[in-house]
């Protein structure tokens, strides 16, 4: 459920000079171990489309484009906009534990026919620890890397209209991930995951609750509970065609089944089909290269 891009502005070190990159220019590069050394800083522009939902079981549609600049920054702690923003507490080969922010967009609830006269969706942010556990991590004759990992996190949920901040309890995930890179030696990536999702009574309230003051002939009042929220499947390739650029594509596949609240009202549908597209040009990084736990991609 979170944004496709962010605009982070952080401070950089004087003594790191912007290179421009070349075609030939490595952005990567791979020590033997489990680490990648990155630049300890990128600057660039990316854009991209994301077709999603209002919010999960919903059959109402919300697509959004996007072009904005980026800033990547990585040190032993801190990491920003590199999928995210988190700090750094454990990175072992095997192991990383880190502080992470996440976040989705907001949804009018006027033109939503489930949703007519109840309260808008605001932005939601969360922060929480997150634990990913390396299970595999193999190179093929043929070159390809097989990387699988177990993720787990827990985060407390805010809700804001930027005039106040409102406590929405907690949501944990479960999940595994697997990705093929350099597949053929073309630089394709492929990315999979599933996982699953559990709120509590404040986050199903914030979505499924409907109140005495809001029924309807057609909307029945309905107290929702803690519990299961939904499992998601993802895939999605990525392919950097010239060492500056590259091109994602992905998609998300929604379960609700067995979902804690489906007999409210305003739970509509039993899958979503999510699925975005980004392109990201990256116009000059830091000589100062930083080592970092390389355990595969999470999106």
């Amino acid at each position: 459920m979170g944004t496709l891009l962010a605009v982070l502005w952080l401070p950089v070190e004087a003594q790191e000079p912007i290179e421009p990159l070349s075609p030939e220019a490595p952005v990567v590069k791979t020590t033997p171990s489990s680490f990648t050394l990155k630049p300890r800083w990128e600057l660039g522009l990316g854009g991209g489309f994301v077709s999603g939902f209002d919010y999960p079981a919903s059959s109402e549609t919300s697509n959004r484009g996007i072009a904005l600049p980026f800033f990547v920054y990585r040190s032993s702690i801190f990491r920003a906009g590199d999928g995210g923003v988190r700090a750094v507490a454990i990175e072992k080969p095997r192991f990383t534990l880190d502080l992470s922010v996440g976040g989705s967009l907001n949804a009018d609830s006027e033109g939503n026919s489930a949703r007519e006269g109840l309260p808008d969706l605001d932005f939601l942010f969360e922060v929480g620890p997150r634990f990913q556990l390396r299970i595999m991590d193999t190179t093929l004759p043929s070159g390809e890397r097989i990387q699988g990992r177990f993720t787990t996190d827990l985060r407390a949920v805010f809700a804001t209209d930027f005039s106040g901040v409102e406590s929405l309890g907690a949501v944990a995930d479960v999940g595994v991930g697997f990705n093929i890179s350099n597949i053929r030696g073309l630089g394709i990536t492929v990315l999979t995951g599933l996982d699953l999702t559990f709120a509590s009574e404040g986050l199903q309230d914030y979505y499924y609750q409907v109140d005495p003051e809001f029924v309807t002939p057609d909307r029945q009042f309905f107290d929702a509970n803690a519990g299961y929220l939904e499992t998601t499947l993802f895939a999605g390739f990525a392919v950097r065609p010239f060492s500056s650029v590259r091109v994602f594509t992905g998609f998300i596949k929604g379960f609700f089944h067995g979902a804690s609240n489906e007999d409210s009202p305003l739970f509509e549908v039993s899958e979503q089909t999510r699925f975005a597209v980004a392109v990201v040009w990256t116009l000059a990084t830091s000589k100062n290269l930083i080592e970092v736990v390389d355990l595969g991609s999470s999106n």
